[in-house]
C-alpha cells in the first residue's frame, strides 16, 4: 500500500478547484492511504468531502515537518506553486515529489512539469500532474457533500436571519486575497436595496474576521439587512449557500463554493480573467470589467433576474 500527501492550495476557491483531483488519485489507488495537509478553512472542505483518510492541519513549518516524517509518506503532490511548500515536501522525507517547476522550486521535486501555459481554465492546471502520474482527469466540475452537521448549522444560521430556505439571495463582498477585487460595499448595497424593493429575501455572508466589511455593506443599505458566516466554518458557510436561491459574489471563495453545492451565482470580476477562474457546477452569469467599480447595482440586479427567470 502507497501512503500519498497532497499539499493543498491556501486560498477556499483554489481548494474547491482542487477536489476533482483529490477524486481522480483516489478514484485511480482506492486501495492506498491518501492524506491532505490543509489550512483550517480549506480543511474543513476536504474533511467534508471524504475522500482523503486524513486532513492534517497546518500548523507552523516545523511542526509540519514533524508531522509529515512521522507519518512516512511514499509520494507527496504540492499544489500550490510556492517553494516554501515544496521545500516542506522535500523535507518530509518523501522520495517521491510531484509538482510544477514553479518560483525556482524544480530541484526539490522529483516530478516537477513545466508549469502550465495557463490559457485554460485552472481546473484543468492538475491534469498534466495526473497524468504523469497515470491518473486519468476527473472532467467533472468540483462537489461539495453537506454533512448532517453542518446542514444544521446553516438551517440555525437562516433560522436566526429569519430567512426562509431556498429564498434568499446571499450577497459575498470579501475577497482574502486583495481589496482590487471587491466590487464597493456601497454597490453590493445599493443591490440589497434593489432585491428588497422586489420583495427578495436577501443578506450578506462574510467569514469570521470579516465582520467590518459586512457592516460597510449593511451601514450603506436602506433597509435591515441579516448578516451571516461570522461563526460558520467554510463547510458551515457553503451549506447556507446550498440553501440560498442565488449567490453575488467577487471571484472568491463563496463564488467557488456556491457552483460546488449547484447554486446560481452572479461573479464579479475585475482584474482577473474569468476564462481561469470563474466557478463552475452551476448556472453562473459573470459580470466583467477592468474598474470594478464601474459595474453598477442595475447592471448586477439584471444578471440576477436572468438567472433566477433561468432557474423557475
Amino acid at each position: 500500500m502507497i501512503s500519498r500527501l497532497i499539499v493543498a492550495p491556501n486560498w477556499i476557491g483554489d481548494a474547491v478547484m482542487s477536489l476533482p483531483l483529490i477524486r481522480a488519485v483516489r478514484r485511480r489507488h482506492p486501495e492506498d492511504r491518501l492524506a491532505v495537509l490543509a489550512r483550517s478553512g480549506p480543511g474543513a472542505l476536504y474533511l467534508a468531502q471524504g475522500v482523503a483518510d486524513e486532513v492534517i492541519p497546518r500548523q507552523s513549518f516545523a511542526a509540519d515537518v514533524a508531522a509529515l516524517r512521522a507519518r512516512r509518506f511514499d509520494e507527496a503532490w504540492v499544489l500550490p506553486n510556492s517553494f516554501r511548500l515544496a521545500l516542506l515536501a522535500f523535507l518530509s522525507g518523501a522520495p517521491r515529489r510531484r509538482g510544477y517547476a514553479a518560483d525556482a522550486r524544480g530541484w526539490l521535486l522529483t516530478g516537477a512539469l513545466p508549469h502550465p501555459s495557463g490559457l485554460r481554465h485552472q481546473l484543468r492546471d492538475y491534469d498534466e500532474l495526473l497524468r504523469a502520474a497515470g491518473v486519468p482527469p476527473d472532467e467533472d466540475p468540483p462537489r461539495l457533500p453537506i454533512p448532517a452537521a453542518a446542514a444544521l448549522r446553516a438551517a440555525g444560521a437562516l433560522a436566526t436571519a429569519s430567512l426562509p430556505p431556498d429564498e434568499a439571495v446571499v450577497l459575498c463582498p470579501a475577497s482574502a486575497s486583495t481589496p482590487a477585487k471587491r466590487w464597493p460595499a456601497e454597490r453590493f448595497a445599493a443591490l440589497a436595496d434593489l432585491l428588497a424593493q422586489r420583495g427578495i429575501p436577501r443578506a450578506v455572508a462574510v467569514g469570521p474576521s470579516e465582520r467590518g466589511l459586512a457592516e460597510a455593506v449593511r451601514g450603506r443599505s436602506g433597509s435591515p439587512l441579516p448578516v451571516l458566516g461570522l461563526d460558520l466554518d467554510a463547510i458551515e458557510l457553503a451549506a447556507v449557500l446550498a440553501k440560498a436561491r442565488l449567490v453575488v459574489s467577487n471571484d472568491s471563495g463563496p463564488a467557488h463554493l456556491a457552483g460546488a453545492v449547484n447554486t446560481p451565482v452572479v461573479v464579479l470580476f475585475g482584474p482577473t480573467d474569468p476564462r481561469r477562474t470563474a466557478p463552475s457546477g452551476s448556472p453562473t452569469r459573470v459580470l466583467e470589467r477592468e474598474e470594478l467599480g464601474t459595474i453598477t447595482a442595475d447592471e448586477a440586479m439584471r444578471a440576477v433576474e436572468e438567472l433566477l427567470r433561468r432557474k423557475v
